[in-house]
């Protein structure tokens, strides 16, 4: 209720600030009131007996201030509606000057480079994030943006940048479609990401009047990309070096993932064993055993080692010592861990001792 109320006090105060406005409808509204009391007056004396005592001068004479009277009130109405249409354009512009206020807060807060620009490259618009971000010649280093707007990008720019800025643009307004692109730029010395988007705006004959455009700092997301990658990579060397046979199964005994360990043990490609039951690895004898293992391991337990027999693809049978856990992350669905270590050898040697 106080933003309205002063914005209604600042209209009104604004239209009081030439003096003008109020001068013209105090006056007006008086002179319409008296006028028309007069009017009345004058005509009905003239239509009246009263008309018959006065000598034609006096008559006409009367005539006149009657006529005069209906001038006054003809201006006063037309002052009226002047004083009407001049507060009506005042809080008109006062709006549109809130308006523009606004925009222009709301496009320095979003964090993000947003700009606007002609078809000739001109910039029309742009926020505090665009002159911020943007490697621009060192003579445009005050950063302001109301003297960066109205230059073209061979006055901001170096001439390969706007080179390249220009045919990004040109390629918009051809073809009526967006265009995305990754950039990456040392800013005071640190290598930063930046995601550039650019949309056409198109009037109301259908074309393509200006380009939009908007850009992000990317650089945290990138670097957290490329951690991610390299976790992925330390996992795969970890899981393809390692001596132990290891598969990822989902809560339905589908493989996911399975080491080189593995796939080399069972003689078959990997693309072979994802989507695969985990228990088919295993003799029918040894089955039920290993499904009933599954079933524990997915209640979060903590299960004894067991020795299954497996047949690989050549149809040898050895035997392997299983073991596996739960794991649960935060975002993604539940997985099993299976670990498998090939224990025939150990097994014959205890036989022949």
């Amino acid at each position: 209720m106080k933003l309205d109320n002063a914005a209604t006090s600042s209209n009104r105060k604004g239209a009081r600030a030439t003096g003008r406005p109020t001068w013209w409808f105090r006056r007006a509204r008086t002179g319409a009131t008296l006028a028309a009391c007069l009017y009345v007056i004058l005509w009905g004396a003239l239509l009246g007996d009263f008309a018959n005592s006065l000598s034609i001068r006096q008559q006409v004479l009367m005539a006149i201030a009657a006529l005069a009277s209906g001038v006054l009130i003809w201006a006063a109405v037309r002052a009226l509606i002047l004083q009407q249409r001049f507060l009506a354009r005042q809080e008109n512009m006062e709006a549109l000057e809130e308006s523009r206020a606004f925009i222009r807060a709301l496009m320095d807060n979003i964090p993000a480079a947003v700009w606007l620009k002609s078809r000739d490259h001109r910039y029309l618009a742009g926020n505090l994030a665009w002159v911020q971000t943007n490697p621009m010649l060192p003579r445009w280093q005050s950063r302001e943006v109301d003297e960066l707007i109205g230059h073209t990008d061979r006055e901001l720019f170096a001439p390969e940048r706007a080179l390249e800025f220009e045919t990004t643009d040109d390629m918009v307004f051809d073809t009526g479609q967006g265009w995305a692109h990754d950039y990456d730029d040392v800013t005071d010395g640190e290598h930063r990401f930046y995601h550039t988007a650019k949309v056409p705006v198109w009037d109301i004959r259908g074309s393509v009047a200006n380009v939009a455009g908007i850009g992000f700092d990317v650089t945290e997301m990138r670097r957290n990309e490329q951690d991610l990658q390299r976790s992925r990579e330390q996992l795969d060397v970890f899981l393809n070096r390692s001596t132990e046979h290891i598969c990822m199964v989902d809560l339905d005994r589908r493989i996911t993932l399975a080491n080189a360990r593995l796939c080399e043990f069972l003689g078959v490609s990997s693309t072979l064993l994802i989507g695969r039951d985990v228990v088919d690895v295993v003799v029918p004898a040894n089955l039920s055993r290993a499904m009933a293992l599954f079933n524990r391991l997915l209640l979060g337990g903590t299960e004894p080692l067991e020795v299954f027999d497996v047949q690989d693809a050549s149809g040898s049978t050895r035997q392997v010592e299983v073991s596996g856990a739960l794991v649960r992350t935060d975002g993604s669905p539940d997985t099993v861990v299976v670990i498998g270590r090939d224990v025939t050898g150990r097994k014959n040697s205890c036989v022949a001792e």
